[in-house]
């Protein structure tokens, strides 16, 4: 029973993933593009996060739970001061 809710929760967590990368390639560009793509990419990290804890690692879950939000802040804050540097 536990390894039918595994995949299922894999299933579910993959078609998630292939979704939200399916609205990032065709979403376009328009003004503050950059925020609804980060929004985008916290989609695709839940659903990492959730695989990882179905596939047992539990470790790598946590850990790609602590750094996927730092990632997007950097990424936005680049964005930003580029945005204001070049105008």
């Amino acid at each position: 029973m536990f390894e039918v809710i595994k995949d299922i929760l894999i299933f579910t967590a993959s078609l998630g993933i292939l979704i939200a990368s399916y609205r990032l390639w065709v979403e376009k560009d328009r003004k503050n593009i950059i925020f609804a793509r980060i929004h985008i990419v916290g989609v695709i990290d839940c659903a990492c996060f959730i695989i990882f804890l179905s596939l047992g690692e539990v470790l790598l879950a946590f850990v790609y739970l602590i750094l996927a939000p730092f990632m997007a802040h950097a990424i936005a804050y680049a964005s930003y001061y580029d945005k204001n540097n070049t105008k």
